[in-house]
């Protein structure tokens, strides 16, 4: 059975709700090991704020980058049917999104919202790319930004549409990919092993 993608808790816990997301995505609830579920709640929220509060500073590349590698051995060895490869800078293009979502994965990605943030991209057409946001907001929030529309009525796809100009931006706007050099993703698929 699907599970609905769901929200954050805390303000700092987008990169581990997103990457469950993704699992839940590609996923009926009986198949995602508790193992994998784990891993995730164990290596992010690894920065600390300007307090020294760890977790508070939310989820480090790093960490990504290391959960990636961790998803990868365990697939292997569990015989779990996921493939995780991470992209930095500027091999994170729309073709390399789009192939990924073709071969019905999910992108978790870094983007835009006030500050570096963690969503995945679970489709893109010609002119949007359909967006789970663990971050909860108003649905009227975008109201005055015709580039951005939360959506409430796809719980297990997506709750904003953004268009692929903003979503390819270098700006700090919301859902911008930013500066290319600093990009980062995680390309997700189901593998059929």
């Amino acid at each position: 059975m699907k599970t609905p993608l769901r929200f954050q808790i805390t303000e700092f816990d987008c990169g581990t709700i997103a990457l469950l997301n993704a699992v839940s995505y590609l996923f009926d609830r009986e198949e995602i090991p508790a193992e994998l579920v784990r891993a995730i709640n164990l290596y992010t929220l690894d920065c600390y704020d300007e307090k020294g509060n760890l977790g508070a500073g939310g989820t480090s590349r790093h960490a990504i980058d290391l959960l990636t590698h961790w998803i990868t051995d365990f697939a292997e060895s569990k015989n779990f049917n996921i493939e995780c490869e991470r992209l930095e800078g500027e091999l994170v293009t729309l073709d390399v999104l789009k192939r990924c979502l073709d071969q019905n994965g999910v992108v978790f990605i870094r983007c835009w919202q006030l500050c570096e943030h963690y969503v995945i991209i679970t489709k893109i057409d010609d002119n949007d790319a359909y967006i789970f946001d663990s971050y909860y907001l108003d649905e009227n929030y975008y109201d005055k930004d015709n580039e951005v529309k939360i959506i409430f009525d796809q719980p297990f796809l997506y709750n904003r549409v953004v268009k692929l100009n903003r979503l390819l931006s270098e700006s700090k706007k919301d859902f911008s990919l930013g500066d290319i050099a600093k990009r980062e993703c995680v390309l997700i698929v189901r593998s059929s092993n």
